[in-house]
């Protein structure tokens, strides 16, 4: 396993004290656009994300990785094949798809490509004509949907709520822990700052704190932070990939997840993590995921305010 230096988000642990770290650069447009005549006449209510929508996972073993993430995040199994397989996990405040697909031969993996925002009161015809607008050449997904990529060149879609349904589940035995929401999702950029105002004026997102190496922006209950690449490494767009995605689960125990994490061998032995009301660790593939109290953000924002 690789060392995991001291930091919230991209790299380490988070304390009460400790600020959320690692977010995805925004290069871009201004904030002070010209209102679309769309909006303007109330035919559309603009772009704003509301929730996660969906994402994909790159795994080497779909069948290891759906299984581990169905054990420990109770993420529910939907439609699966050989080729990809359904999980799913939310709350009262939506719910949000991670497809699990398996890398083709000689493809990199693990790695988290495509993030989709969820864009309520949906009209394709509205959507698609602001973003033709902004210049973004939109691809259609369905007539619910739509891809395109942000300015630093990452794949980013936005959807119809009912884009993709979740499927109901029949009882089954509980999981480890049940995962209500993505906590954070953080991008690597050259410059994080001119990306987050991308990002910001785009999906009109509510943004509390600007770090000086990333920046937090609300959605629904996550926060999308778009965060300076460290010296010598690469951006999201140059690995193809998120930095990573972190879950809230219900009922938030820390000394409980830490022990968990410890018995699965997914943090350092020596990290140093005692309170914390987010656990910075890998997944059953290796991959940086984290842990978290739905407190974590405020409570971060709260110590910097």
């Amino acid at each position: 396993m690789d060392r995991l230096p001291k930091h919230i988000g991209m790299q380490g642990h988070v304390r009460r004290r400790d600020f959320i770290g690692t977010g995805l650069a925004l290069a871009g447009a201004a904030a002070l656009r010209p209102v679309s005549p769309l909006i303007a006449a109330g035919v559309m209510e603009g772009t704003k994300a509301t929730w996660l929508s969906h994402y994909t996972y790159v795994a080497p073993d779909l069948a290891k990785t759906r299984d581990w993430y169905h054990e420990v995040f109770g993420m529910q199994i939907g439609r699966q094949d050989e080729r990809e397989a359904h999980l799913w996990y939310g709350d009262e405040g939506g719910d949000t798809l991670m497809i699990v697909r398996q890398a083709e031969a000689g493809e990199k993996s693990p790695r988290v490509e495509r993030c989709g925002f969820v864009l309520d009161n949906w009209d394709g015809d509205a959507v698609g004509a602001e973003l033709r607008r902004r210049g973004l050449r939109p691809r259609p997904d369905t007539d619910l949907g739509f891809w395109f990529n942000d300015p630093d060149g990452n794949e980013i879609g936005v959807f119809s709520r009912d884009h993709v349904t979740r499927p109901s589940a029949a009882p089954e035995a509980a999981h480890l822990w049940e995962t209500l929401s993505a906590n954070h999702i953080v991008v690597t950029s050259n410059d994080y700052r001119k990306l987050g105002v991308w990002y910001r004026d785009l999906f009109e997102l509510r943004e509390t704190i600007d770090t000086g190496r990333d920046v937090y922006q609300w959605f629904g209950d996550s926060v999308w932070i778009p965060t300076a690449v460290a010296e010598g490494t690469q951006t999201s767009f140059e690995l193809k990939t998120l930095d990573h995605v972190a879950y809230t689960i219900a009922d938030y125990d820390s000394g409980e997840v830490e022990a968990e994490l410890r018995r699965r061998k997914l943090i350092e032995p020596e990290a140093d993590v005692t309170g914390s009301l987010g656990i910075n660790c890998v997944d059953i593939n290796g991959f940086k995921t984290q842990v978290c109290d739905k407190n974590l953000v405020p409570d971060a924002e709260g110590q910097r305010g």
